[in-house]
C-alpha cells in the first residue's frame, strides 16, 4: 500500500494502521468499546518515494503526537519537507522515508503490540 503513495489531494497521499489487542471486539457489535485503541496509531503521508511517518499514543490519558525518524538529535534543524496533499511539512533529514522502509515500520507496528523499532526516535509534535 506505501508503495502507491502519491501525495496528492485528490489521490492516495496517507495510509494508517490501529493495533487492536485480540479482545477488543468489532465496532459493529453489541456493547462494543474502542476504549483508547482507536486513538492509537501509526501513519505515514507523502509519496512512495518520500514520506514521514507519524504515531499518535495515548499515555497516562494523554493523546500525543510524535514523528518517528531514524536516530539523530530532535533539536537540529528540520532542513527537508515532505508534501502530503499539496502541503508541504518540514521534517529532519531522517524522518524523510521511502516505502520500503516505511513498510519495515507499519510490520513492526502491526507485530509488537504498537511500538516502534529500536533505533529510531519519537520527536513530539505539538499539534495545539
Amino acid at each position: 500500500m506505501l508503495g502507491l503513495l502519491d501525495g496528492q489531494s485528490d489521490g492516495r497521499f496517507a495510509y494508517a494502521i490501529w493495533w487492536l489487542p485480540d479482545d477488543a471486539g468489532w465496532p459493529d457489535a453489541p456493547d462494543y468499546e474502542a476504549g483508547e485503541y482507536d486513538l492509537n496509531y501509526l501513519q505515514a503521508g507523502g509519496t512512495a518515494e518520500r514520506m514521514s511517518v507519524d504515531a499518535q499514543i495515548v499515555d497516562g490519558g494523554q493523546m500525543r503526537h510524535f514523528i518517528v525518524g531514524r536516530d539523530h538529535d530532535v533539536d537540529e534543524p528540520l532542513t527537508e519537507s515532505v508534501t502530503v496533499a499539496g502541503t508541504e511539512h518540514a521534517r529532519h533529514p531522517a524522518e524523510v522515508f521511502d516505502a520500503d522502509e516505511a513498510t519495515e515500520l507499519f510490520f513492526h507496528y502491526y507485530e509488537h503490540r504498537g511500538t516502534v523499532p529500536d533505533g529510531y526516535v519519537l520527536r513530539p509534535l505539538d499539534l495545539s
